[in-house]
């Protein structure tokens, strides 16, 4: 070989050796050119926060590098596969370019990519000003602004000192607002605001605009008080600051007013209107327990300028926040073999004063908080031991540890586990995807796809907001596809919950407790480096304010005194494209919603927390529109409001024109709960054996609704709860009622113990609250407490049985457990029906036996520290030895996949022990201690929830799991109505939309009932769960009030005699009250309708169509507008009985009058009987009426009275004053307005005190209406009984022969008692059997009166109407005779034939004369035989 060859062979070997030993990588740049340039973060700081990401990929399949550096740093790697690897590396830049370089050691290859950080030019920069500050109690002051200019992408701007700033969505607006220490020390409606753009800032002004809030004088501040008044005294509840109470007396204010309680100057507490009225308001504002020291009330006394008044004060409240753990023994157990588990114990000596023991664990646990008897295992509450057990992980990577507290007292297990294993990040769970769907209503469906490679399943996944309250968790319930091992899961995903969404992370746990963290903006995975995670949200490009328009409201000007009003706001917008799609959230900001809302903040603070109540609004006829509720007796003026249309765009009407706010007039405020008044202790007289409290609870504006009073010893625990509702009052109404709370003791099986109430919840009847716990520790309740009279009495709510209630016995521990035993050893949790579980067990107390309704719970636990109880019920008497049981049912999912762990707490004996067992002490003792829930329905839908939909109807949300009964076509949502008017069976639904997690359907009829609904899969058997839907009521039907008029006179209260002893001046009814009368709720409203008529409504010269059906315009009434109110002279008066017969002038314009017969119409309508009935609705008692005592009132009106002797000898006086209208008239009966029409005549009917047989029976007033002509051929009779449309909530009955009508209202409501209460009108024609023919027609009409005390007002009236249409055979219920067609008379001949209508509670007679012949008079006496007929049915 020679030389050149030999180095040319030793070359070759060379390169071929070095070309086998270098590896070859693929290096791609996954950032997009804007993640590479970059605005300062946050734009304050001089730096630029860059993430590059790069992917390698092994070309020669030799191995991914074992290090990767970026300029000389090594970087992070994020996700790798056999081939390819994803790496991550952040750095900060100052101002300009840098390049970062990726480098792989023994690798000559590198990449690189420029980065630029922008400093923000200011000088090119410009703020305009889209809406001025306004003031309001949500976004307090706040504004708007626009930043414009040479800018790539809008600013982040962190919220400074002064004032916090949100960017609305991905646009250049920003909402700007101010804090409580910046609004304090504005002199001029001018504030100036400063932005630091680094290196520099950018300043600009902007305007308070006036009128938002109103001026307050110091002197008009007076009653200013402090609750408890003393100093250095103990709260009733731990963590109760002092209450401040004061009056308003500025007597015209349109806005609220605003008052703070201001704490040295550093933090700003709301102070709320309670009562009162204009000129005298109540507020009420609370300190801060934790803070004690120096407050003071301040107030705006100008636009915009602020003063702290002369009133001040310090709070010295002090607490004792007690004990509840002093020693404690945590428990390991080493026990593979069956259930790991982790028990504590602890042993106390200090007195236990009702505290909530709180349970918490590592992030991927839930929490749970219980109060007594959970873990209490043995004492009594002058010294007591605690246990409790939880399950475990059989293996697990970290620490686990347990953290248990009460109010302001905590203490921390940690503990390490016996199996504990290596730790291992191939255990951790991985993300292969994230995708969401927009389901509307501000709500995403979040679909996550993700694996684990390693042996232990997934348990959960956390989607971390910045809290609880926007923190999701996702667990193997909401598994919709494949396995825990590599699924689909699906959560609903609320958009408007939260801040910041750049602070949220993902991170997805496994059962061993290793956990992989995704933060916000972060590659979900590398199949995919481009997608990254980032939770859905609603976005703009921009938002107009101008583009706003066209807002109006139903009513305006609204009387909310005593009474909720439904109303509806209107409003468009110019460029409706961007517009139209949208949802838009809609919540009042009046202080009653607020307080319902629990709003609640510390001003200077950027983040007000309040529960969102949306309704939503629709699109309809053009334009959006939202229904909601005025609350009854809220603050008087403007009432703030707000829409939402994401996260951070909310717009609020303090900054719209004054023709979009909504103004409200109230004589009356309350926005609190009930009270007590008066409170005594051991009342005189009281029962043998018995103690306790004798309580007034006083709510004089809205009156007590219902609550509850929670009483227990104060050594044994022992619970005794009470129910609190007018009816339960030993004296006294809902405006003002005493209620015995009395506990009865055994002389020879009792403790001395005292007494104690830990809890009170009273609501009124518009659900106002006023509550106390004992353990508040939030502070937001301190406000509302019904102790408010009595807080300086810090043991008004303690009491002491009288020492010779109990001889004393002896005990020394509590109740011993002999058995226990679950009724299966596994649930189905998946299933539907094998959920259900029931537990038996019997306890014995050989000393002094087992406490008499003292009933122990059982506690079902599970390793996420899911919590569920079974109250259990004694199953024998309470004596040595008792037998329990309890049955429940647990939730869909719950446990699964592991097991549920048992205890049973709550065993009391009458020596004062009580005892309890946990998990460990269960399975020590040998009983059932555990459940396993191996066996997994995966495929079985369970319905959980639906959006909030109206008795309009409309389209309904579905939410719940598993609703594709596992992806099995096609499916169907069956829906049942409750109001019969589709004979109660299921309509089939076929869903527009539907997913494992949400299904939409449309097409849901009006109702004012509850409906049902399930969802079946048409292939196989599999029915969901019947989910109960109540709609929203919304009612239109809202009168302001008028002033009086007259005087009501009272009612006859003895037998009537010929000359009555007063002429009453006025028919009660009718005389409008200026204070309306206190209502009895619910007051029914009629349905929504669908328009009827072709054309609808009669035509738009009769009727338009309204969302409750056709309302008329005069002289036209009807469901189809196309019946006519006729004038008549007023008819002569009947001084015998309450009857009128009215002569009726001829309308007919027939050229053959000789041969055509001429017809007579004559209509009766009566009184027929007074009838008691029992609850099943049958007759008992009937009272018939003989003779009446006529008394003229004047030319208009006539009074008519009469008199019933029922068995017990008791007379009860009837009367009925008959008012003639000869022309339109507004009228006032019960709260409500009413329109008379022309030639109509009204009834109002009283009937005295009635003894009633039973406690449950009810009065029932009984009607005929009959009407008959005088035509025998070609005629047919029709009638009709249903709910008007026009706004007034009544019942109508419509009898018709031919083209004449008799047309009667009956409302729904009634004067009884001085209240108004809602009356049921019911048609009795299938059983009393009133004669109709084709010429005749007659109806009975039940109007069914609740029981009573004192005195019940009714008040019908009627019309004359005829009928474009004559009565047909195609008529509703119509008879007609043989040689009559289905085409009218009026069809056939050409004619309308003008008619008279007339109805009447007593009697009404209408002839109507065509032709006088001797035929007629042969008829008259014919008419007048049937009457006879008629009225002695």
């Amino acid at each position: 070989m020679t030389n050149t060859n030999f180095l040319l062979f030793v070359f070759s070997f060379i390169l071929l050796f070095y070309t086998n030993s270098v590896k070859t990588y693929q290096i791609i740049n996954v950032n997009s050119q804007s993640e590479l340039e970059a605005y300062p973060s946050p734009i304050s700081s001089s730096n630029c926060v860059f993430s590059t990401l790069f992917v390698i990929n092994d070309i020669d399949s030799s191995g991914l590098p074992n290090q990767v550096l970026i300029n000389g740093n090594g970087a992070r790697l994020l996700f790798s596969n056999q081939s390819s690897a994803l790496y991550q590396f952040g750095f900060l830049v100052p101002n300009g370019t840098y390049t970062a370089t990726l480098t792989i050691p023994g690798f000559p290859d590198t990449a690189s990519v420029n980065t630029i950080c922008h400093y923000p030019d200011v000088s090119l920069l410009s703020v305009s000003i889209i809406e001025d500050i306004t003031y309001n109690e949500y976004s307090y002051y706040s504004a708007v602004f626009k930043l414009s200019g040479a800018l790539i992408r809008p600013l982040e701007i962190l919220s400074q000192q002064y004032y916090s700033i949100i960017r609305f969505s991905e646009t250049y607006q920003y909402r700007i607002t101010f804090s409580a220490d910046f609004v304090r020390i504005q002199t001029s409606p001018s504030w100036q605001v400063s932005i630091p753009l680094y290196p520099n800032e950018i300043s600009f002004n902007i305007t308070y605009k006036n009128g938002t809030s109103p001026t307050i004088l110091d002197s008009d501040i007076i009653d200013f008080e402090i609750y408890p008044n003393q100093t250095n005294v103990n709260a009733m509840p731990i963590y109760y600051g002092q209450i401040v109470k004061f009056k308003l007396t500025t007597p015209e204010i349109t806005t609220i007013p605003n008052f703070r309680l201001n704490f040295l100057d550093m933090l700003e507490f709301v102070v709320r209107p309670i009562s009162g009225s204009l000129g005298n308001i109540e507020f009420i504002s609370s300190c801060f327990a934790g803070y004690p020291g120096p407050y003071s009330l301040a107030y705006q006394n100008g636009q915009p300028g602020f003063a702290n008044s002369k009133y001040n004060l310090t709070n010295t409240i002090a607490y004792n926040t007690g004990s509840f753990l002093s020693k404690d023994t945590p428990i390991p157990l080493n026990d593979n073999t069956t259930i790991p588990m982790f028990t504590t114990f602890s042993i106390n000596n200090e007195n236990f004063d009702f505290k909530t023991l709180i349970v918490e664990s590592n992030p991927d646990f839930n929490k749970y908080s219980q109060g007594f008897p959970y873990g209490f295992v043995e004492g009594n509450n002058l010294k007591y031991n605690v246990s409790f057990s939880t399950i475990t992980f059989p293996d697990y990577s970290i620490q686990i540890f347990l953290y248990v507290k009460t109010v302001l007292f905590s203490k921390t297990y940690n503990t390490t586990f016996f199996n504990n294993i290596a730790y291992n990040e191939s255990n951790a769970g991985i993300i292969r995807d994230i995708d969401s769907v927009y389901l509307g209503n501000f709500k995403f469906l979040i679909q996550i796809k993700a694996f684990t490679i390693g042996k232990y399943q997934i348990k959960n996944i956390k989607l971390n907001g910045q809290s609880e309250k926007n923190s999701i968790n996702i667990q193997p319930q909401h598994l919709v596809r494949g396995t825990l091992f590599n699924g689909v899961w699906e959560i609903l995903y609320d958009s408007i919950l939260g801040e910041n969404n750049q602070l949220n992370s993902l991170v997805i746990y496994t059962f061993c407790g290793v956990s992989r963290n995704y933060l916000s903006g972060s590659p979900i995975s590398l199949d995919d480096p481009n997608k990254r995670f980032q939770l859905p949200s609603i976005g703009f490009n921009e938002f107009n304010f101008e583009d706003l328009v066209n807002i109006t409201f139903l009513y305006n000007n609204v009387h909310v005194t005593n009474q909720s009003v439904s109303n509806i706001m209107y409003f468009n917008f110019t460029n409706i494209s961007n517009y139209k799609d949208l949802s838009i959230g809609f919540s009042l900001m009046d202080p009653k919603t607020l307080a319902d809302n629990q709003f609640d903040s510390l001003l200077n603070l950027v983040l007000h927390t309040m529960d969102d109540d949306f309704i939503f609004a629709e699109w309809v006829d053009n334009r959006y529109q939202v229904m909601f509720d005025i609350p009854a007796n809220t603050m008087p003026g403007i009432a703030n409001y707000y829409l939402t249309f994401s996260k951070e765009l909310k717009i609020f009407s303090s900054e719209l024109p004054q023709s979009a706010q909504l103004n409200l007039i109230s004589k009356n405020i309350d926005i609190y709960g009930p009270i007590f008044s008066k409170i005594i202790k051991n009342p005189p007289n009281l029962p043998q054996d018995t103690f306790g409290w004798l309580v007034t609870i006083e709510d004089n504006v809205n009156g007590l609704k219902n609550g509850y009073i929670t009483v227990r010893g104060t050594i044994d625990s022992s619970l005794h709860n009470f129910t609190i509702e007018p009816s339960k009052a030993i004296k006294g109404d809902k405006w003002v009622g005493e209620y015995e709370i009395y506990i009865k003791e055994h002389q020879s099986q009792c403790i001395q113990q005292s007494y104690e109430i830990t809890d009170v919840v009273l609501y009124d009847t518009f659900n106002n609250i006023a509550s106390y716990t004992k353990f508040e520790d939030t502070g937001k309740n301190s406000r509302y407490n019904p102790f408010i009279n009595y807080i300086n009495g810090t043991f008004i709510n303690t009491v002491e049985p009288d020492i010779i209630i109990c001889s004393g016995v002896s005990d020394s521990s509590g109740p011993t457990l002999l058995s226990f035993k679950s009724s299966t050893k596994g649930l189905d949790v998946g299933s539907l029906n094998s959920r259900n579980i029931s537990f038996e067990f019997e306890c014995q107390d050989q000393e002094t036996g087992i406490r008499e309704n003292q009933f122990p719970i059982v506690y079902l636990t599970t390793l996420n520290l899911d919590i569920h109880k079974c109250i259990s019920t004694n199953s024998t008497p309470f004596q040595t030895t008792t037998k329990f049981t309890c049955t429940t049912t647990v939730p869909i999912g719950f446990g699964y996949p592991t097991d549920i762990v048992l205890s049973v707490y709550g065993f009391i004996n009458n020596g004062g022990y009580y005892s309890g067992y946990s998990t460990q002490s269960l399975k020590d003792s040998g009983f059932d201690y555990s459940l396993n829930t191996t066996i997994y329905t995966e495929n079985q839908p369970m319905i959980t929830s639906t959006n909030s939909i109206t008795n309009y109807g409309g389209s309904l949300m579905i939410y719940g799991r598993m609703l594709t009964c596992g992806n099995l076509d096609p499916k169907e949502v069956h829906l049942k109505y409750s109001d019969d008017g589709d004979g109660g069976i299921y309509i089939s639904f076929t869903p527009k939309t539907i997913y494992d997690s949400f299904i939409l359907i449309e097409g849901i009829r009006a109702t004012n009932q509850s409906f049902t609904i399930k969802i079946t899969s048409s292939s196989t058997s599999i029915e969901s769960n019947e989910f109960t839907v109540t709609p929203k009521l919304f009612f239109f039907n809202y009168t302001a009030p008028i002033e009086p008029t007259t005087s009501p006179t009272t009612s006859p209260s003895s037998t009537p005699s010929s000359t009555p002893s007063s002429t009453p001046s006025s028919t009660p009814t009718t005389s409008p009250s200026s204070t309306p009368i206190p209502t009895v709720s619910p007051i029914p409203t009629n349905p929504p309708q669908k328009c009827q008529g072709n054309p609808e409504c009669g035509g738009s010269n009769q009727g338009i169509c309204k969302d409750g059906g056709c309302v008329c315009y005069p002289p036209f009434i009807g469901l189809t507008c196309t019946s006519q109110i006729i004038i008549v002279p007023q008819p002569s008066t009947n001084s015998t009985n309450p009857s009128t017969e009215i002569p009726i002038p001829s309308n007919d314009n027939s050229q053959d009058s000789e041969d055509i017969s001429k017809a007579i119409f004559k209509s009766l309508i009566s009184l027929v009987s007074l009838r008691e009935l029992n609850f099943k609705g049958e007759q008992t008692k009937l009272y018939t009426f003989d003779k009446w005592i006529f008394t003229p009132l004047n030319n208009n009106k006539n009074l008519y009275e009469t008199s019933i002797n029922s068995n017990s000898d008791t007379i009860t006086n009837i009367s009925a004053t008959l008012e003639w209208f000869n022309k339109s008239t507004t009228v006032e009966f019960a709260n409500q307005q009413l329109q008379m029409n022309p030639s109509s005549i009204k009834y109002t009917i009283e009937i005295n005190e009635y003894p009633f047989s039973q406690s449950l029976n009810t009065l029932q007033l009984v009607m005929s209406a009959s009407l008959i002509s005088s035509e025998t051929d070609d005629i047919c009779s029709s009638k009709e009984f249903g709910n008007t449309t026009n706004g007034d909530d009544s019942n109508f009955l419509k009898i018709q022969v031919d083209n004449h009508s008799v047309y009667g209202r009956f409302i729904k409501r009634a004067i009884i008692d001085s209240k108004v209460q809602s009356i049921e009108n019911t048609l009795l024609d299938s059983t009393m059997k009133p004669i109709s023919t084709s010429h005749s027609t007659q109806s009975y009409i039940g109007i069914t009166i609740p029981q009573y005390s004192k005195q019940v007002i009714i008040d019908p009236d009627f019309s004359i109407i005829i009928d474009q249409r004559a009565a047909s055979s195609n008529s509703e219920n119509s008879i007609c005779s043989n040689n009559s067609s289905s085409l009218t008379k009026g069809q056939i001949a050409g004619i309308i034939i003008g008619g008279v209508a007339f109805l009447s509670v007593i009697i009404v007679c209408t002839i109507y004369y065509f032709h006088k012949t001797k035929k007629n008079r042969v008829f008259r006496q014919s008419i007048k035989n049937k009457l006879e007929q008629f009225s002695s049915k």
